[in-house]
């Protein structure tokens, strides 16, 4: 019995480090672009990560993920925002999720919006992480397929407990690229503090903060708070969107003056996480202590050990994240007047963003509801 308790305990703690990479494939790109082309701080944006990740997962106890905002992010590395634009972004989507964590709307959103429009978002999000594959620089697509073969192989076998952590092992030794790590030099460093200019804060809200609370309000808080609570049905009362916008909003508030980029919770990472076995906080936390880690003792010289990290590697981690978000033998179960909604949900989301596409796909379903009242989407999506 002790062996069988020691075994499961091993496993156990086995699974939850080899999870830790689960959401790389979102985190590296944005975050090295930000720091290349957008000209962030790399130590105070790991430090932001660090300590939000680990906090992350002392409060919820879950692989609930930590995760650059997408579209401010996207901004930013499409030169639209500066490091102070982008520190003010997080600065009042802080303040911003604070004050709606105290309120009902979040809830009356969720309420509102009915499931189908709910799994349409989560298709629309998993295709736009298979998207993120083509920006990635120097891809094989022969190397993703046969890392991805790996993985599959590893995770329908008893070696499920090291899969991904395994996947990313033999990627990086095939096609990474170490040389400039052996001259690394480890010490100590600290962020700088800048507080955000009135001048940056009215240029975040003429720019980046509407486009991704939108955002925010639909995949960061709802969603996943939904697959959340479908994931772990015991701890819905503590996995809800405002809780999620409150752990938000604090960590935005008081980590972007140290030049944290805006930092959210997603449910493409947390499907990653769970997909890959992960039932506890110590994933992320994991991830926190890799990110605190490295900036405090290696500076500005993470970003090189970071780029060595193969696109074939972030590409295999991405589809996985996209095939367990959008689930699709559920979608093969779903009626087929709900599959036409769910197309569409994914048509507009990509035109036309996650907030319009909600609007029209309630009202769509609305209509779908009172014509053909029958739906195989249950309550849990």
């Amino acid at each position: 019995m002790k062996k069988s308790v020691g075994s499961m305990v091993l496993k156990h703690w086995l699974t939850e480090i080899s999870a830790a990479p689960a959401d790389l494939g979102t985190f590296l790109p944005l975050s090295l672009g930000l720091v290349a082309i957008a000209g962030m701080d790399p130590v105070g944006l790991l430090f932001g990560f660090g300590i939000f990740a680990i906090a992350t997962a002392l409060i919820y106890r879950r692989p609930i993920p930590v995760q650059p905002m997408k579209a401010v992010a996207a901004m930013g590395i499409a030169g639209l925002a500066g490091p102070e634009v982008l520190i003010a972004t997080g600065c009042l989507m802080g303040l911003t999720l604070i004050l709606l964590s105290q309120t009902n709307a979040i809830g009356w959103l969720k309420r509102l919006v009915p499931n189908t429009a709910l799994f349409g978002l989560r298709v629309a999000l998993a295709i736009s992480l298979l998207t993120m594959i083509r920006d990635l620089p120097g891809l094989s697509y022969i190397g993703l397929a046969g890392l991805l073969a790996i993985l599959i192989v590893l995770l329908r076998s008893q070696l499920k407990a090291l899969a991904s952590v395994t996947t990313v092992l033999v990627g990086w030794t095939i096609f990474g690229d170490v040389s400039g790590i052996e001259t690394l030099e480890i010490g100590f460093h600290w962020p700088v503090i800048l507080l955000p200019t009135l001048t940056a804060m009215g240029s975040a809200l003429e720019t980046t903060f509407l486009p991704q609370l939108a955002l925010t309000l639909t995949n960061a808080l709802i969603l996943t708070a939904v697959i959340a609570q479908d994931y772990f049905p015991d701890d819905r009362n503590h996995l809800t969107e405002r809780n999620f916008a409150l752990s938000s909003g604090v960590a935005n508030f008081v980590l972007a003056p140290i030049g944290a980029m805006p930092m959210c919770h997603g449910a493409g990472g947390l499907a990653a996480y769970h997909g890959l076995g992960s039932k506890t906080g110590w994933s992320v936390a994991v991830f926190g202590f890799a990110c605190l880690g490295g900036a405090l003792l290696l500076g500005d010289q993470v970003v090189t050990i970071l780029r060595t990290l193969p696109s074939e590697v972030l590409g295999v981690l991405l589809v996985y994240a996209a095939w367990v978000l959008a689930d699709p033998v559920k979608i093969a179960n779903v009626r087929s007047a709900c599959q036409v909604i769910i197309v569409f949900m994914v048509g507009a989301t990509l035109l036309a963003g996650p907030l319009t596409a909600l609007i029209a796909g309630i009202a769509i379903e609305l209509a779908r509801a009172r014509w053909f009242p029958y739906s195989n989407i249950s309550t849990s999506d």
